[in-house]
């Protein structure tokens, strides 16, 4: 019995980990209306990868890549969520 609740609890967290963690379509598109439209079209990301935008993303919030107008300050979820919006073809 004990087994089935744990097993049950185990489920019900992941479930709860990878949903927290999914990347937000719509979300994406608000934040790249808030910090990203001004310079970037979705041109800009023709046939990158979700991944790939991603890594860029990363290094340019670090400060490794240069980035023109403004330092970007993005969580993981928002750089998840803008990723999936310019990847995602729904502009």
């Amino acid at each position: 019995m004990k087994r089935s609740i744990y097993r049950g609890i185990g489920v019900v967290a992941a479930a709860w980990v990878l949903n927290a963690s999914a990347a937000d379509v719509e979300a994406g598109k608000a934040k790249v209306a808030q910090l990203c439209s001004e310079c970037h079209r979705a041109a800009d990301w023709s046939g990158e990868t979700e991944p790939a935008l991603q890594s860029l993303i990363k290094d340019i919030v670090a400060g490794k890549v240069p980035h023109g107008k403004r330092t970007l300050k993005l969580s993981d979820q928002d750089i998840a969520d803008i990723s999936a919006y310019w990847t995602s073809g729904r502009k």
